[in-house]
């Protein structure tokens, strides 16, 4: 496998050609369809996991048997650090929400990379950091906001993390599923269903079959019209 290629990943930004060429000699390609699980939780972990093309759902299951997504993850990102680190079992599910391919190390040459590279620690535990934030403010959100205030925030983050600039002052997303909307926020899909229609009929929101078109502006002041 060429080492160019894990040039894409932020963690390895910083790491010289051997150090990358060592990496390519162990990483292993692995491709996923829709929909099929390639983490599950409770289950022990051997791999670290970069996505090098499609998307992921990061998804835990209630008491009640509901699924709980807890974020998505796109190409350049990477899962299944954790169980590596503390050698428990894995904390949540990963699904392929699109045909996905993967690069996978497994744990020890992980591990070597940890103890061996200083600049990689630091770039994973700089994400590890962020994600650790951003799961903070969404349980200050379930538990402060009310559903217009999560729908709005679930929009802006969307905006924010995978954007592009589209006519009109708009942020073109791709458009998630009404239930794994409500299954981020924490309500029911027709309750999703119902605020995107009034999204639509105030303009802030247009949408399309594959799209949602966002207006930051007006969003943010509908979260704190809420």
């Amino acid at each position: 496998m060429a080492y160019e290629l894990f040039r894409r990943f932020s963690l390895f930004a910083d790491l010289p050609d051997t150090d990358l060429a060592s990496i390519a000699a162990v990483a292993k390609p692995r491709r996923y369809a829709r929909d099929e699980v390639v983490i599950r939780e409770d289950e022990r972990g051997d791999v670290f996991c970069l996505i090098k093309q499609g998307r992921v759902k990061i998804t835990m299951t209630s008491p009640e048997g509901k699924e709980l997504i807890l974020s998505t993850l796109g190409p350049g990102e990477f899962f299944g650090e954790m169980a590596l680190l503390d050698d428990e079992p894995r904390s949540a599910s990963v699904i392929a929400t699109e045909r996905l391919e993967v690069l996978t190390i497994w744990r020890s040459d992980f591990l070597q990379l940890l103890s061996e590279n200083f600049a990689f620690t630091r770039r994973l535990l700089a994400e590890m950091s962020k994600r650790l934030r951003d799961a903070s403010s969404r349980i200050e959100s379930l538990a402060t906001m009310d559903v217009n205030g999560r729908l709005a925030r679930y929009l802006l983050d969307l905006a924010g993390n995978q954007g592009r600039e589209a006519p009109g002052d708009y942020i073109a997303v791709m458009r998630p599923t009404h239930q794994a909307i409500a299954n981020t926020i924490g309500t029911s899909r027709e309750t999703v269903s119902r605020l995107l229609h009034e999204l639509m009929v105030q303009g802030v929101i247009l949408s399309e079959r594959k799209t949602i078109y966002v207006r930051r502006d007006a969003l943010r002041r509908f979260r704190e019209a809420s």
